[in-house]
């Protein structure tokens, strides 16, 4: 794992709409969001954590299988777009995590927010597994801490 990556740092990236990512009027069709915030997830494992999802699902047996989704659409995004993508850690439970991410336009202006929950699976019994204390660890460096209570909350 790079050790230039801060605690608390987001994962980030590049995205180039493609035309395959588009409908006929030439923005991105939201299914293929789902399909670009796979590819993100994969992405942050082999980069911003060397851990490729080959090694994870084929040498280890563990699978990440996406347990919740809930997205929110802000803004089209069209063909040819260069959209920049963020990944924060939220929640680091016992079998699954919880990540928020953001695809940003060009011009900064949101495209998109979505927060996922990620479970691990042992892939030889396909149940739910602890999370593996390296991928934990690995995790760590992308854990956003909760904002501090106001004053007064419980």
């Amino acid at each position: 794992m790079s050790t230039a990556v801060a605690q608390g740092a987001p994962f980030e990236a590049e995205v180039e709409v493609r035309f395959r990512h588009c409908d006929p009027a030439g923005i991105v069709f939201y299914p293929r969001y789902f399909e670009m915030i796979n590819d993100f997830v994969e992405n942050w494992f082999d980069k911003g954590m060397d851990l490729p999802f080959h090694t994870l699902h084929v040498e280890r047996h563990i699978g990440t299988p996406l347990a919740s989704v809930h997205c929110d659409f802000s803004a089209p995004s069209r063909w040819h777009e260069r959209l920049r993508q963020v990944l924060e850690v939220r929640r680091i439970g016992g079998a699954s995590f919880q990540a928020d991410v953001r695809f940003e336009g060009p011009d900064g202006q949101l495209r998109l927010s979505a927060r996922l929950t990620i479970v691990t699976v042992d892939l030889r019994t396909m149940r739910a597994m602890p999370l593996p204390d390296d991928l934990r660890a690995r995790m760590q460096a992308f854990l956003i801490s909760a904002p501090p209570a106001a004053a007064g909350t419980p």
